[in-house]
């Protein structure tokens, strides 16, 4: 059984020999039924389609069924076609999607089946988030080896996650900066690489890398972004304006903007990042509490994007916006696993549809507005297409 880097290179290696190269049909079911056939491992069946909850809940690709107590779905509801969907950072790299957790497998790998289902889900576009110089690489290579039978449309980011600056210490912060932005020119030259990521500050977390360390390699990072031409994908975390503050001082290297993503900030520090002129990205953990959920409604249309953090990230239960929440997946404990299933507590990126769903009840707007506006915007920032472009 592989590992989850034996699963990335036996992709690697199965794209390089043209052993992945089978056409996928351009609709979700399709895509569904083809599913890839990733590292020469056996498929069996077909993908799932999404499930909903009996009368109250719309199932993809089926007609909207009446809310609880005969009541028709609010405006906000999803209509009965896929809405095309932007999750603009999933951790595709996690030993998750290699069916290992905490250090021991449970599954086989099913990254494979990740990809189909979001397709299912509407999923047209994502970005592989990297968190460190291996894990860039490594985006850069699985975006590659997927191009042309991937479901969806897959590019990545090139950077040192803020817990993991350590990486730059003992004198490797030159050289590793140095590759960093080798890698960043060679993915921009085919499209694979569209941002400077994940970057930023992490207070919550400084067990992992002290708060100096990481404002040192964050400013050095700010560099990338202005050498590339790149937008910037930012994670910002109890910092206190401190990130802010590490922006403004630096914001002339900021050529082409950028995106905080996971905000679960206040309205002061979302107007803030606002007037600094970056995209703020929403996910579960955006849309926990009540007043997450007001933030989220504050977002201006024309800065708002959808993101997973998969495997991170899910709406719960127990969030505040999981009340608004109208589709469901069927899902299954890892040790339980099937082909059929997302895998229960690991969030993937068909729940960025949840996700489109929470916010668009809260913001008391049609989905579909919702929906096309966040691709729209992310596609302008990621791909530079003009804004408002229709795709």
């Amino acid at each position: 059984m592989l590992t989850s880097v034996g699963v990335l290179d036996a992709l690697i290696v199965a794209a390089t020999q043209g052993r992945v190269s089978r056409a996928l049909p351009t609709d979700a079911r399709g895509a569904v039924a083809c599913s890839l056939r990733a590292a020469g491992a056996p498929v069996r069946g077909s993908l799932p389609a999404v499930r909903a909850p009996a009368r109250t809940a719309p199932q993809v690709g089926d007609g909207a069924r009446p809310m609880a107590g005969g009541r028709e779905p609010a405006s906000s509801a999803l209509p009965t076609a896929v809405l095309p969907l932007f999750d603009i950072g999933a951790n595709l790299l996690d030993p998750m999607f290699g069916g290992v957790y905490n250090g021991k497998q449970a599954h086989e790998p099913d990254l494979d089946r990740v990809l189909g289902r979001a397709a299912a889900a509407g999923v047209r576009d994502l970005v592989v988030t990297a968190g460190s110089l291996v894990d860039s690489r490594r985006a850069l290579a699985l975006v590659r080896a997927l191009r042309g039978s991937s479901p969806v449309r897959l590019s990545c980011t090139v950077g040192v996650h803020p817990t993991r600056c350590t990486e730059f210490e003992d004198g490797n912060a030159p050289t590793t900066v140095a590759q960093l932005l080798e890698l960043a020119r060679d993915g921009m030259a085919d499209g694979s690489v569209v941002a400077i990521g994940e970057i930023g500050l992490d207070f919550d977390r400084l067990h992992f890398c002290p708060r100096d360390v990481q404002q040192r390699h964050f400013d050095a990072q700010l560099e990338l972004a202005h050498q590339t031409g790149l937008p910037l994908f930012l994670h910002n975390r109890n910092t206190s304006g401190v990130f802010t503050a590490a922006v403004r001082a630096r914001r002339s290297l900021i050529r082409a903007g950028g995106v905080v993503h996971s905000f679960d900030g206040g309205l002061a520090e979302l107007h803030e990042l606002l007037e600094l002129g970056f995209s703020i990205g929403i996910n579960g953990c955006s849309l926990r509490t009540d007043e997450n959920l007001r933030v989220a409604a504050h977002v201006p249309l024309d800065r708002l994007m959808l993101e997973t953090d998969a495997p991170w990230c899910q709406v719960r239960q127990t969030h505040a916006g999981a009340k608004h929440l109208m589709t469901k997946f069927g899902e299954v404990k890892k040790e339980s696993w099937n082909a059929n299933a997302c895998v229960k507590s690991r969030n993937e990126p068909c729940h960025c549809r949840q996700v489109l769903e929470v916010v668009a009840a809260v913001r008391g707007q049609p989905a579909g507005e919702v929906a096309a506006a966040a691709r729209a915007n992310a596609r302008a920032l990621f791909y530079g297409e003009p804004p408002g472009a229709r795709c």
